[in-house]
């Protein structure tokens, strides 16, 4: 064989190499990119674990700088939130090093909230057995079944005590683990700085707003009205008012491993169906995107739910028509799956489906994974992206105390009583209604039930 014909060899080589691998990614983005083992490697699903010291994500978190002023975020994307990185460290360290505190009926809030405090805020109870089932090492094991909120207290220098606490606000009970020295405490000390914005929140434990659970944040702003950006839903297969076929298949062609379906069609009701011999991809009309795998899994695999999240993190990077953020919102387990949800974000503003639009779609939440043996069995998407305007054309005049007060006329209206005695919930928010209408409500939870406010 002449040079010539090597040269053009060993291009070709690569060439299937380089495809090959790259069909790979949609089902196989792990901790190990190493080049042979991820050519050479067993077909099918590989199995993802999590990355060591990965846990899981809240939907928000709050900072607290001990003046009574707080930031909420929603924990969207770790990579772009320092303080996150911080407070992950210094959770693994305070758990791996630290001393156990004993369970107890009450949560100290004050304790918490006149410091300096990170507080990890998840929109649902999370077992502590999953929580902390990935990791082999001797770890604290917090006496709670399960939790809703952590809240960590960092030192001043990495020489003084640091304090993280384990809560479960449903039933009133708290853990707490205490470290002496840290490496990382005065770096999240620094970090946990409240600076004046044009929105800021404040506790309603603090404030005396006896109505609100304990761990409610309300926000607040100065001026008579608080400026923000409209939004508009884009379809991301939509081109002159058509579905493009390009962009859709173009899309689709990211979730097979062989970069293209073996085989697809259009139903007799519009629906785009895609398939190979394990995978098959729907695009309905109405705008979801629907994805289900019926290959082989190990059933011996048991998934924790720090594995399971970061399964569907790597599996939507590679969803290249989203390109709004997500935020975890929710999550049930039974005795087969794993079911995360996932809801939009935008401008640090969460995005709510109207209960008309959910029922429209089938959806709860923006997205949905069942997550089953380490492996993704169902992906389900309301496709549409949201897109802010340059500028902030909109405007909310309606301040909290007004919202809440409607809320509750109309709570009481609905049910025929007369009491109120707690508010769970209260906050901003993006809001999805039929014909592509998205608009600023405030959205009041009382007992449960979601009720929509105006903001203007």
């Amino acid at each position: 064989m002449n040079i010539h014909k090597m040269k053009n060899f060993v291009i070709i080589i690569l060439v299937i190499t380089a495809v090959y691998q790259t069909g790979l990614l949609w089902l196989e983005d792990t901790a190990s990119h190493n080049f042979f083992y991820t050519v050479f490697g067993l077909g099918g699903q590989k199995e993802v674990v999590a990355e060591e010291g990965e846990l899981l994500l809240p939907g928000k978190f709050v900072i607290g700088s001990g003046n009574k002023k707080y930031t909420v975020e929603y924990a969207s994307d770790i990579e772009q939130k320092n303080v996150l990185i911080q407070g992950n460290d210094l959770l693994l360290e305070v758990l791996t090093q630290g001393s156990a505190g004993v369970l107890k009926q009450e949560i100290p809030w004050q304790n918490i909230l006149e410091e300096r405090c990170l507080l990890l805020d998840y929109d649902f109870l999370v077992p502590v057995q999953e929580y902390l089932g990935q990791y082999h090492e001797k770890i604290l094991a917090p006496e709670l079944e399960e939790f809703d909120c952590i809240a960590m207290v960092p030192s001043k220098t990495n020489s003084g005590r640091t304090t993280i606490y384990f809560i479960d606000t449903q039933v009133k009970q708290s853990w707490s683990a205490t470290l002496e020295k840290s490496r990382f405490s005065a770096e999240l000390y620094a970090l946990l700085e409240t600076t004046e914005k044009n929105l800021n929140y404040v506790s309603t434990k603090q404030s005396g707003f006896n109505l609100f659970e304990d761990s409610v944040f309300v926000p607040q702003w100065k001026k008579e009205q608080l400026p923000y950006r409209s939004v508009m839903q884009i379809n991301p297969f939509m081109k002159e008012g058509n579905i493009n076929r390009y962009l859709l298949e173009n899309s689709v062609d990211s979730f097979f491993k062989n970069l293209e379906a073996d085989w697809n069609r259009v139903d007799e009701t519009g629906t785009f169906v895609f398939s190979d011999e394990t995978v098959v991809v729907k695009y309905y009309p109405k705008g979801i995107l629907e994805y289900y795998s019926y290959g082989t899994y190990d059933t011996e695999v048991s998934t924790d739910i720090a594995t399971g999240y970061q399964i569907c993190k790597n599996f939507m990077k590679n969803d290249t028509s989203l390109s709004t953020e997500v935020y975890l919102s929710g999550i049930e387990i039974n005795r087969n799956d794993i079911i995360y949800y996932f809801d939009y974000v935008v401008d640090n503003y969460p995005i709510l489906l109207s209960e008309t639009v959910q029922k429209e779609f089938e959806l709860s939440h923006a997205i949905e994974f069942s997550i089953r043996g380490n492996s993704v069995r169902k992906y389900r998407r309301y496709t549409y992206n949201f897109q802010p305007m340059d500028m902030k054309d909109k405007n909310v005049t309606v301040e909290f105390l007004t919202a809440l007060d409607q809320a509750i006329v109309q709570y009481q209206t609905n049910h025929q009583q007369s009491d109120v005695k707690e508010v769970e919930d209260m906050y901003l928010s993006y809001f999805v209604e039929p014909n592509a209408v998205v608009s600023m409500k405030w959205i009041t939870q009382l007992y449960q039930e979601l009720y929509i406010g105006a903001t203007t």
